[in-house]
């Protein structure tokens, strides 16, 4: 965590004057880069707007062979724009005079409060970034079964690799709940065992699964995501700082502090990104952390492949 997080109490933050300290905002977007699991993949671009074009293109076709003599085919790469609309996330405290004056004996209470907050604020970024992948995904494939096995995850690499101008995917995205569903499979205990041992959790070395490392974030829920993280096939747009407003309501005697933050993530190469979906029974649905649903208001472009599986 950032320096200045760890000042939000006694001396940092808001003070007893209720002064703010001008680099927390800095510090809180620091605090994004060190703790995002979404911002290891996404190029983040800070826009001075609400609305950002973003230009994109991607190859099609194929050579030819040609005779001497003849003309040389031309392929023009497919060109489109994308319009991001930038949406502002917001959290904030609110503390009463006696609930300050009855935790006096705590001097980290409002430290703790404050990267609540801020924890808040990468939550909903982290469920933003989970509900583009979900309806921005190029490729979708629906699993047979209701829990998540290994031979799931082959099948989609493998469908990955072989479209026309496919993908090697990296990299695998699941829920804690489709991770313990891989460590109960078998199949996965036998590869497990097989003497690979290097791993990825949440960005930190772990574990791999058919050549691809594991990142554990619990907002994607049910789905799995692959793709190759060498592949700029996605961005997180934001706006400017995380602003920060301190303010008394006199009438109810509380302070407040309002965090606000315009972002928007966005999925520029749906061609490079692939949904494993897996259709749990009734009861067993994992965990999305406030609701991960389908309607987004934003349209993936389907055009860019209509025969998704």
């Amino acid at each position: 965590m950032a320096q200045s997080l760890a000042n939000f109490a006694g001396g940092g933050g808001v003070q007893q004057d209720y002064q703010w300290d001008p680099e927390l905002s800095e510090d809180i977007l620091q605090y994004f880069k060190e703790e995002s699991d979404f911002r290891k993949f996404l190029k983040v671009l800070t826009v001075d707007s609400y609305v950002v074009n973003l230009p994109r293109k991607w190859s099609t076709g194929i050579a030819v062979e040609v005779v001497e003599g003849s003309e040389i085919p031309k392929q023009r790469d497919v060109f489109d724009v994308l319009s991001v609309n930038l949406r502002q996330n917001g959290t904030g405290i609110k503390m009463t005079d006696e609930e300050q004056d009855m935790m006096k004996f705590d001097k980290n209470y409002f430290q703790t409060e404050a990267k609540r907050a801020v924890e808040r604020l990468l939550r909903k970024e982290n469920q933003d970034c989970s509900l583009i992948f979900k309806a921005g995904a190029g490729h979708t494939i629906t699993s047979a079964n209701q829990t998540v096995k290994y031979d799931d995850v082959v099948r989609a690499k493998t469908y990955m690799r072989e479209l026309p101008y496919g993908t090697d995917p990296d990299t695998i995205i699941m829920s804690p709940r489709s991770y313990s569903d891989l460590l109960l499979d078998p199949d996965f205990k036998n590869y497990s065992n097989s003497g690979i041992t290097q791993v990825v959790t949440k960005g930190d070395v772990g574990q791999y699964i058919a050549g691809m490392r594991i990142v554990i974030i619990p907002e994607v829920g049910s789905d799995l995501f692959l793709f190759d993280s060498s592949i700029e096939f996605g961005y997180l747009v934001q706006k400017g700082q995380v602003h920060t407003e301190p303010y008394r309501l006199n009438a109810t005697r509380e302070d407040v502090l309002d965090l606000t933050f315009y972002e928007k993530p966005c999925v520029l190469r749906p061609d490079a990104l692939l949904k494993l979906e897996i259709k749990r029974a009734d009861g067993d649905v994992a965990k999305d952390f406030g609701g991960i649903g389908d309607d987004i208001g934003w349209d993936p472009l389907d055009a860019i492949d209509p025969e998704k599986t």
